[in-house]
């Protein structure tokens, strides 16, 4: 019983610091006075914990700021150059592993585009190569955050479906070829729960939330949903595959083996391909890059040409059908919209507003807000970081800088 006992006093204290750590995290800077209001703890406690974090090189103190009541307070703040994550995104065509800290701050990134029928284990040699090579350039690394596209069956560590991919990537393990690769933990999740978690912790909505959907719409669709902090995953790591869900029962059949997936209306490889049959005239000239070759698209719109504002509008009714789902589904505080359509949302978003307003259940819609990510950085590949920093900060006596005792 007593070493029950110890157990459990030790994981209230660890709660006790997590809670502590994120709060910091999320504001930047906050005060012991404030730490105890958020938290509920005792001005007594909070100073005994944010004591030890300090002495652990954790927090520091970052001078007078206003407290509660604009009483003057001395503010605390993460040490975060000391605390770095490394971030690997994985797409059907590009990989890039990037060095954060864990305020999210980008320190070097590199990326390598490889062709979908590449052998995988040339690919992933490169990929382990690279990421080898971060940690030697940076020593003060906790762990490391990948992205992959879903459906990720995260118990098997496989990808259950990577549409337009190889087959050959149906049979590799990522926990296997990665779990033990490095001398740092590698947190592996579903490339739109990661965009997800980038929005959750970075991407400063204006007011508080408790839930937000995160809808990726690139080389596939996706989403992921954050509830008070945590990821909603499903039994295998695989809710949420709103990509997935069927809006034409007689439509084309998916890799996935439904039928009229919204994948096959509003990725943007079906954009590309409509493009390209509808408004030849736009690669005529020299060989593009894919990313160049969607804001050929884009920028032709804005400029006027009818049949490019006609098709970015029609896939935006469709993506407007999948924000539909979301509200039904999960009633989000917020829709963040990412990827490499959220390039066209001064174009997408009135369309994708107007048409869930008609189709969504009126008071649902009134509560929900709509926008498209406003992130600098890669929303998947910040995501990667976001996943591996919130791992971190949750265990912080486990990961950061010196043990707390």
């Amino acid at each position: 019983m007593e070493n029950n006992t110890i157990v459990n006093n030790s994981d209230m204290n660890e709660a006790h610091r997590s809670h502590i750590v994120k709060l910091i995290h999320q504001k930047g800077v906050c005060s012991r006075a404030e730490l105890a209001k958020a938290t509920g703890l005792t001005q007594a406690s909070i100073t005994k914990i944010t004591a030890s974090l300090i002495d652990s090189g954790v927090l520091s103190e970052s001078g007078i700021i206003k407290g509660n009541g604009n009483r003057r307070a001395i503010g605390l703040k993460l040490n975060t150059k000391n605390n770095l994550v490394i971030a690997v995104k994985f797409s059907r065509y590009v990989y890039t592993a990037a060095v954060f800290d864990i305020s999210g701050k980008l320190y070097k990134q590199r990326e390598k585009e490889f062709d979908m029928n590449d052998d995988p284990r040339e690919v992933l040699t490169d990929m382990k190569k690279d990421i080898h090579e971060l940690l030697d350039e940076y020593e003060n690394v906790l762990a490391i955050g990948m992205a992959v596209p879903g459906p990720y069956l995260r118990h098997r560590g496989r990808i259950a479906i990577i549409s337009r991919l190889s087959s050959a990537w149906h049979d590799i393990s990522f926990v296997d070829e990665f779990e033990n690769e490095f001398n740092k933990p590698v947190f592996i999740e579903q490339d739109a729960n990661a965009g997800a978690m980038a929005e959750w912790w970075f991407g400063n909505h204006d007011k508080p939330i408790n839930s937000l959907a995160y809808m990726l719409v690139g080389e596939g669709v996706g989403s992921g949903i954050v509830v008070e902090d945590s990821l909603l995953l499903g039994k295998q790591g695989a809710a949420s595959e709103i990509g997935h869900i069927s809006l034409d029962i007689n439509g084309p059949r998916c890799e996935c083996g439904n039928y009229g997936c919204l994948e096959l209306f509003a990725s943007t490889p079906v954009l590309l391909q409509r493009a390209k049959q509808e408004l030849p005239q736009l690669f005529k000239k020299s060989r593009h890059k894919r990313s160049e070759e969607y804001e050929l698209i884009f920028s032709a719109a804005r400029e006027g040409d009818h049949d490019a504002l006609k098709l970015l509008k029609q896939v935006g009714k469709y993506i407007a059908y999948g924000c539909v789902s979301l509200i039904n589904s999960y009633n989000p505080d917020i829709i963040v919209i990412g990827d490499v359509m959220s390039k066209a949302g001064d174009i997408l978003l009135p369309v994708i507003t107007e048409t869930v307003r008609e189709r969504a259940i009126p008071e649902l819609f009134e509560e929900v807000t709509i926008k498209m990510s406003e992130l600098k950085i890669d929303p998947t590949l910040y995501g990667a970081a976001a996943i591996a920093t919130d791992k971190v900060l949750s265990r912080p006596s486990e990961f950061l800088t010196v043990r707390v005792q």
